[in-house]
């Protein structure tokens, strides 16, 4: 139960994330590949305001493509430079 309220607390809003996939150009798109292995690649994006759609850069062919019509269920991660605080990473 103390997970689900962190992760809660966590949660960004619609509009965050509508800011995120607008100011930030790039992030991983992931599909089930060869053999329902994940296979994940950088992609650029674009959100239309108009239609609430993410657009993708690529081609008509090739490996995203035929995992695609394989398996429509995607997952495409979207992150801005975050943050950290003073000595909360440890380089050894």
């Amino acid at each position: 139960m103390f997970r689900e309220m962190l992760r809660i607390r966590q949660q960004l809003s619609r509009e965050e994330c509508i800011d995120i996939l607008k100011q930030e150009p790039r992030g991983v798109l992931s599909v089930l590949g060869d053999d329902d292995y994940p296979y994940g690649m950088p992609m650029n994006h674009f959100y239309c305001e108009a239609d609430g759609k993410i657009y993708f850069h690529g081609g008509k062919n090739g490996h995203k493509i035929d995992a695609l019509k394989r398996h429509s269920k995607v997952s495409f991660c979207v992150y801005d430079q975050g943050f950290r605080r003073e000595g909360e990473w440890f380089l050894h």
